[in-house]
């Protein structure tokens, strides 16, 4: 006989713990109170309504978990179960992790283990933040992974959130136009009443027939009608054969009426169920919206604070990004190889005091890339850059708002944001004429020619063989050319058969150097600075 689910004894024995492999997920649930003693959890739901509910570690074997919850004003504790990577109140009905039961559990009621729990977990009681000691406090590793998790998390329950909200409202639209069709339904009843009404009266006016008198009509007053007696006894037949053919058609047309009322009686049963169905539906995801707009809270409570958290580390918004989308390892890699570039140490590129001059005569037969940034004596600063073996000078702003080249891109905080951002981010999405990078600071260029020369060449050759690389792959995927039907009716020939050829001029004789083989490089020629524009960059002097 298997244990009541509810019963849970604190006097067993210690069994021997079990690996939680899903311990991670669990900590991010806002409702998880960690190890606390069933005497804390008690305090902690004393005086709550029924419904409300924790989870905490299990004491008695390490790797399970003790919902607490309460019901009736009184505490239920319910033993969660973990058994080969399944968690379970009883075996028969098993889940993947602690949350995704907990979530099944806030919408559907607990009676199938136990007849007494008609109650769903609708009150989850959170635990302060700062009292969690399974947060990480000082490594930045762990509170990246705590952060991630978090984050992760959080867009899942909004993502739920807004397919549940998708869902509710389309229902309430469905039930707006299934109540216009109760409507019609009910408009059409009263009508096939009315005409079974009409018909039923008609049916019940009398006819007599009797020592040669027949009745026929409405009696208003009295009996308006036709006598007749005596030898006329024929006309009386004869209506009242008239009366019995329109009493049977009446009869036939009423049938007809009941039977089709009949089938809208079920047709509009059929309606009413499922307005019923649907509205419990709309009702169970409005319960299930609310439900769970207090955990959504208190995700973003948390996530806000790792990140407060990590930005005391001196993380930035961009490093954060760079975590959530790549992970901690990949950004600890970007980190590092940032932190190496020359473009941290200001004195590398940024020359107060030069002037337009000496910047050209600085950048001189530098490489693409090559840079400095220089006050201006109008005011603001210059950007001094080689691109395209020319020298450009374009002026970067500083506003209230911060530096940059052009509204509304005046956002960045210092001088050295900006180069940061630009050492990755072209130029060119500013002016289509400087298609580069801040590549390479005009010092460390001075200082470090031969290194960065054959670093470019290198580069080069790696790139020009993956381009050979990519052709070759792309030629061997051709498909053969097509034999044209001239080539066809050629082999056809036999052997000893003129082959019809086709006479071509000879362009290289006749026509000089007219033509240039596409093929071939030609010189290039300076591209000239574009013309200054609120999307584009301002030309310095």
């Amino acid at each position: 006989m298997l244990p009541s689910p509810l019963h849970y004894s604190t006097m067993s024995p210690l069994a021997p713990p079990v690996h939680d492999p899903k311990k991670d997920l669990l900590r991010t649930a806002p409702w998880y109170w960690g190890n606390i003693t069933r005497e804390a959890a008690k305090n902690v739901l004393d005086g709550k309504p029924d419904g409300s509910f924790l989870v905490r570690d299990a004491q008695a074997k390490k790797g399970e978990y003790t919902l607490t919850l309460m019901k009736d004003g009184n505490e239920k504790l319910i033993k969660i179960c973990h058994m080969n990577g399944n968690y379970y109140f009883v075996e028969k009905y098993p889940f993947n992790s602690v949350v995704e039961m907990i979530n099944y559990y806030t919408v559907n009621s607990l009676k199938m283990y136990n007849k007494t729990l008609d109650i769903t977990l609708s009150n989850p009681i959170y635990c302060p933040y700062d009292d969690d000691e399974a947060q990480p406090q000082g490594d930045i590793r762990l509170l990246s992974d705590e952060f991630i998790r978090c984050s992760q998390l959080l867009l899942q329950r909004e993502q739920a959130l807004d397919q549940k909200k998708t869902a509710f409202n389309e229902i309430r639209e469905e039930l707006v136009e299934k109540k216009l069709h109760q409507s019609v339904f009910c408009n059409a009843e009263k009508m096939f009443r009315s005409q079974i009404a009409l018909i039923e009266s008609f049916m019940i006016k009398p006819v007599n027939i009797g020592g040669g008198t027949t009745t026929t009509g409405s009696t208003t007053g009295g009996t308006t009608g036709s006598i007749v007696g005596g030898g006329v006894n024929n006309v009386g037949g004869c209506n009242n054969a008239k009366w019995q053919e329109e009493h049977e058609h009446m009869q036939d047309n009423l049938a007809k009426l009941k039977c089709h009322l009949e089938g809208m009686h079920n047709k509009m049963d059929t309606l009413n169920l499922y307005i019923k169905t649907r509205k419990e539906e709309e009702q169970l995801l409005e319960r299930q919206i609310n439900a769970s707009k207090p955990e959504l809270q208190e995700l973003q409570l948390r996530k806000d604070k790792h990140i407060e958290r990590l930005k005391g580390f001196g993380l930035t918004e961009d490093d954060l990004n760079v975590i959530l989308e790549m992970g901690f390892d990949q950004w600890k890699q970007y980190f590092e190889k940032a932190s190496n570039q020359p473009h941290r140490n200001e004195a590398l590129w940024f020359l107060k005091d030069a002037k337009r001059r000496d910047a050209e005569e600085l950048l001189k037969d530098a490489p693409t890339g090559t840079f400095l940034i220089r006050a201006r004596d109008a005011g603001h600063y210059a950007l001094s850059i080689v691109c395209k073996a020319g020298i450009h000078h374009c002026i970067i702003y500083e506003t209230e708002t911060g530096f940059g080249f052009a509204a509304p891109y005046n956002i960045y905080s210092s001088l050295k944001k900006l180069v940061e951002h630009y050492a990755s981010n072209s130029l060119e999405e500013h002016n289509d004429t400087l298609t580069t990078v801040l590549r390479t600071p005009v010092l460390y260029w001075v200082q470090n020619k031969q290194h960065i020369l054959t670093q470019m060449q290198e580069e080069l050759e790696l790139e020009q063989e993956q381009e050979r690389l990519a052709a070759q792959e792309s030629t061997e995927l051709m498909p053969p050319p097509a034999v044209t039907s001239l080539q066809a009716a050629a082999m056809a020939m036999p052997s000893s058969a003129p082959i019809p050829m086709t006479r071509v001029r000879d362009h290289h004789h006749h026509s000089g150097h007219d033509t240039v083989d596409a093929s071939l490089g030609s010189s290039e020629t300076e591209t000239p600075p574009a013309s200054t524009s609120p999307s584009n960059f301002s030309t310095s002097q």
